[in-house]
């Protein structure tokens, strides 16, 4: 008996990766928030995938667009990812006014092109690969290896 539930329990990470359900879904499907955001700041793109994460837990959303560049989304429509792949990079309304700050003034030639967020940290990489962690209110903890 005890052989067993040591193998449930060492099987339980494993399963509950595979009870992950991502699913394509249309625009409209996404949380209203979420539908504002993407409308707001990437109007000028073009989707061309919408996918639902539907985990035991939670639901996470992502959008991709044609040029490569996605968006993330929690279940409440927050985005937690931005990613974009053409010049300019991250649209500077996403971006909290610390972390723009610090990175124009120690990073002058450079732009975010990916950043995340939780509920602890901001984690953004710049255009020349320089990865930085800021904390939940945009002030600089460190530079990433």
């Amino acid at each position: 008996m005890k052989k067993l539930i040591l193998i449930l329990l060492a099987a339980l990470p494993f399963w509950s990766c595979e009870s992950s359900n991502i699913k394509p879904i249309e625009f409209s499907s996404l949380p209203s928030k979420a539908q504002s955001f993407v409308k707001q700041h990437f109007a000028d793109k073009t989707i061309t995938m919408v996918f639902c994460d539907d985990e035991l837990f939670d639901t996470d959303y992502e959008v991709r667009f044609d040029d490569g560049s996605s968006v993330e989304f929690d279940d409440k429509g927050e985005w937690t990812s931005v990613e974009v792949k053409t010049a300019g990079g991250v649209p500077e309304a996403v971006i909290p006014q610390n972390i723009r700050t610090f990175v124009a003034s120690s990073h002058p030639a450079c732009y975010i092109v990916d950043i995340n967020k939780d509920r602890r940290e901001y984690e953004v990489e710049l255009n020349n690969g320089v990865d930085i962690v800021f904390d939940k209110n945009g002030n600089f903890k460190r530079y990433e290896d």
